[in-house]
């Protein structure tokens, strides 16, 4: 560290093009020049800051303040909000509960790819390195990712700067209830508790793209039309099924679905544990009868609440690299990013069943879901499509199940599940549930299987082990 200087010093990636055309704009903020923009590869940098660690300061920007004081990465960005003209505002939000340590992972995750964010001229170097690794167009420097190249200008998130930006106003929104009633917020402890920075970048962008949260979270109830045609590899359904189902989004995880058609329409009702069953009006009262009302509707609900079922704290994710899918029309896919979701604490036959969530890279919606189901050893591929916005929330208002293998290549249509006359804050209240004694939520983590009698889809190669680098 050096004597305290006489304005901000900040220490940046000079051999980065993308750094240094963000070192303009933001010297375009400073017309009183009070921060010195130096290159670490600046000759006068080892005499100024003698014992400088260079590794870790090409890994994220070194700031030191006229006061003495020392930041990197994520903080230097705070620091220099703080007298940039026009961003003060940016810096105020950083007291957020989970905004810097969101922002820092965030930052990090996007320093270490800077040389594949529209590099200038020949070369950027790569964290760590003595020299450039990688030339303009990102073809060489990729290490042991081994990850398919993005193209350029590409990402999750287009630069840190702008993630320190946008980010913290979605993050703020969405928390200003909870800090007004010092009550924790559930989308800041969420992403604290993602182990992986990858991961944890993938999913704020996607719920940006499908809220934001702040919307989400205010809603109190849902009501929807749900259509399920089944075709079971058949050219045609095999059998259709309409439904009104009713959500309750607070704690105790209600659930309500009515059969629409049928000559005995059934009614489904579900508050966390206790669940009732009746038919033409007359109580469903076997056991053996209930596992499949009970499993389908855990199904159902779980389904049309992600992505924010990810908030689950029993949720694991995993970043799992960046792929195009395989092709499910005409229209070529986008280049996504994938997050593995498994989940702690399920039952031994569960253990290794897990969901590949593919992210479009360019819009930031769920593609698709590539699922691996351990007990019979079979896969799944569920094509999400036709998005439409209720009440400030985006819905993939088409699913297509679709047999498959360990490649996630499509096969046969399975099933296909349609949403409609989608009504958030449906006047509905615990009327519904009138009767029923409210038990603790269902403690079970994740969605679950459909009893065996109920016909799980069989995918082609069901004799193939259950995925973990392969794909």
């Amino acid at each position: 560290m050096t004597a305290a200087a006489a304005r901000y010093v900040a220490l940046y990636d000079g051999d980065c093009g993308f750094c240094t055309r963000w070192r303009d704009r933001m010297m375009a903020r400073d017309p009183q020049g009070l921060v010195e923009w130096l290159s670490l590869h600046d000759p006068s940098v080892a005499a100024r800051f003698p014992g400088i660690d260079r590794d870790d300061a090409l890994r994220q920007m070194y700031v030191y303040a006229p006061d003495g004081s020392f930041y990197k990465g994520a903080q230097g960005w705070r620091e220099l909000f703080r007298v940039l003209r026009g961003l003060s505002w940016a810096a105020a939000l950083y007291r957020i509960p989970g905004v810097s340590f969101v922002m820092d992972r965030v930052y990090r995750y996007i320093a270490a790819r800077r040389y594949r964010l529209s590099c200038a001229n020949s070369a950027c170097r790569t964290p760590g390195a003595t020299g450039p690794t990688v030339d303009a167009t990102g073809a060489a420097g990729m290490g042991s990712a081994g990850r398919r190249k993005s193209p350029q200008g590409r990402g999750p998130h287009a630069a840190a700067v702008v993630f320190a930006i946008l980010v913290p106003p979605c993050l703020a929104a969405g928390s200003s209830a909870a800090c007004a009633t010092r009550d924790p917020d559930p989308l800041s402890e969420r992403l604290e508790a993602i182990a992986d920075p990858e991961a944890a970048a993938a999913v704020i962008a996607s719920f940006a793209s499908y809220g934001p949260y702040s919307v989400w979270r205010a809603h109190h109830n849902v009501e929807y039309t749900y259509q399920l045609e089944f075709y079971g590899g058949q050219k045609d359904p095999q059998a259709v099924s309409r439904q009104t189902h009713r959500l309750d989004l607070g704690p105790l995880a209600r659930s309500f679905a009515q059969d629409l058609e049928g000559d005995a329409p059934q009614v489904v009702r579900v508050a966390g544990d206790s669940l009732e069953v009746r038919r033409a009006g007359v109580p469903v009262l076997d056991p053996a009868q209930l596992d499949f009302p009970r499993a389908f509707m855990r199904i159902a609900r779980w389904s049309f609440l992600l992505p924010w079922d990810l908030l689950d704290p029993e949720a694991r994710l995993q970043y799992r690299g960046e792929r195009t899918p395989p092709m499910a029309s005409r229209v070529p896919s986008d280049l996504c990013d994938v997050v593995r979701l498994t989940f702690e604490g399920q039952d031994e036959s569960r253990r290794d069943d897990w969901h590949d969530i593919y992210i479009s890279r360019v819009n930031h919606l769920i593609d698709r879901i590539h699922s691996y189901r351990a007990e019979d050893r079979t896969y799944s591929v569920v094509l999400w499509s036709d998005h439409l916005t209720f009440g400030g929330v985006r819905i993939a208002t088409r699913r297509e199940t679709h047999a498959t293998d360990v490649t996630g290549e499509i096969g046969a249509l399975e099933a296909v599940v349609e949403y409609s006359a989608v009504h958030f804050d449906a006047p509905f209240g615990d009327e519904v549930w009138s009767g029923m004694t409210a038990t603790a939520p269902i403690t079970t983590p994740g969605p679950p299987s459909l009893p065996a009698a109920a016909g799980p889809l069989q995918a082609p190669g069901t004799g193939a082990p259950p995925d973990d680098d392969t794909k």
